[in-house]
């Protein structure tokens, strides 16, 4: 039967009735052939088990008085096959209650007993019962192995398309950047020479300079989101006060003149790659470094804030900030909400910042007003 018309009509479901009485497997099949499954027989424990080894079944009736191999033997085989081993048994017998070792049937994984003389109605119920969980059952295994196709099929994708970013960052890192920088050095060598350089040129050369600047600025930024698309995340505990602290120390260095509080809380921790966190860190640090730089007393705050059972870590600053319409562009590569004449740089930062945090299953948002600063919050 084709997928799509067995997925139609559902799976056809196979019932098991065991005993070594003609007598009895007729009566059985009688009781049953209203539910429309298709009922299979066996004469024996050995037989039982041939069966088991050909199809899967949704139940077994078993007969627990049966001559070589009786009911509960038969059982234990059953359960030693690994494919059979989570089949529901129903134990049939003639004996009572009291003459039956209900214990020994249990432990064998028995999920019932039926006691002659037996109830029609009572047993297609308790049949019913057995044939609609293994019809979900195959529903779940179909899906599942619908799922596992398209996580196959995605994944060929994503390792096609990253080796294209491969290809790409070297195209850009190489053939792209080698001609920028021959441009750059042969513009500083004319600015080295005034006699061979008008004071016309020499400005032209000057902008040429920096455009080369800035276009391999861009591809340095192009080349640091193509390196976090790929390799493992080593989690660990990560001490964020101490990190935070150090970078911090870095910019200070690089303008020892300017003058900003920074507030760093003390214990912040995180669970996460230590390296990738460091650079989710700086690149937040700068970017309120960066729009602080016009304020008399610029501040910059690096804490932490507990809602509910989440804790969000946040780098907040008092700078320009922003209009909250456009939050959505301060993630995007390149993106930028000021002009490049009001602050320098490649709009990267923040792309670099969020990339980080999607690969290790986190969140990140900002949050901010014009003229009064921005915070940015992240969960690892």
């Amino acid at each position: 039967m084709p997928e799509a018309e067995e997925a139609a009509v559902g799976p056809v479901v196979n019932i098991l009735i065991v005993d070594d009485d003609p007598a009895k497997l007729i009566a059985l099949r009688a009781v049953l052939e209203p539910l429309g499954a298709n009922v299979v027989e066996a004469r024996s424990g050995p037989d039982a088990l041939r069966h088991l080894l050909k199809e899967d079944f949704a139940v077994i009736l078993l007969d627990v008085r049966m001559p070589i191999m009786n009911g509960f033997e038969t059982a234990e085989m059953i359960r030693q096959r690994p494919a059979s081993e989570l089949t529901p048994i129903i134990f049939v017998t003639a004996f009572d209650q009291a003459e039956t070792n209900l214990g020994r049937g249990y432990e064998l994984g028995a999920v019932d007993f039926v006691f002659s003389p037996i109830v029609p109605a009572i047993l297609r119920a308790k049949v019913t019962v057995f044939m609609e969980l293994y019809k979900s059952q195959q529903e779940l295994k179909r899906y599942r192995t619908q799922l596992q196709g398209l996580v196959q099929e995605r994944t060929t994708a994503l390792t096609a398309i990253n080796r294209e970013l491969e290809a790409f960052s070297y195209f850009v890192s190489h053939d792209l950047r080698a001609p920028l920088l021959s441009i750059d050095t042969i513009a500083e060598s004319l600015l080295d020479n005034p006699e061979v350089v008008s004071d016309g040129t020499k400005d032209q050369v000057m902008r040429l300079r920096r455009t080369s600047k800035q276009m391999m600025a861009l591809f340095e930024g192009m080349r640091t989101l193509f390196r976090l698309t790929g390799g493992d995340i080593r989690r660990q505990k990560v001490d964020i006060s101490r990190i935070a602290t150090e970078i911090i120390a870095q910019f200070q260095a690089q303008e020892p003149k300017r003058q900003v509080d920074f507030r760093v809380e003390e214990g912040l921790t995180a669970s996460g790659d230590a390296g990738l966190v460091r650079i989710l860190l700086t690149n937040l640090i700068s970017n309120a470094w960066k729009f602080t730089r016009d304020k008399p007393q610029p501040v910059i705050t690096i804490g932490s804030e507990r809602v509910a059972v989440e804790t969000r870590l946040f780098v907040r600053d008092n700078g320009v900030g922003f209009d909250m319409i456009y939050a959505h562009k301060l993630f995007g590569a390149f993106q930028r909400l000021h002009s490049q004449s009001e602050f320098a740089g490649e709009g990267i930062g923040l792309a670099v910042a969020q990339r980080i945090v999607n690969r290790h299953g986190g969140r990140i948002w900002a949050e901010g007003a014009m003229g009064e600063g921005a915070t940015v919050y992240f969960v690892l």
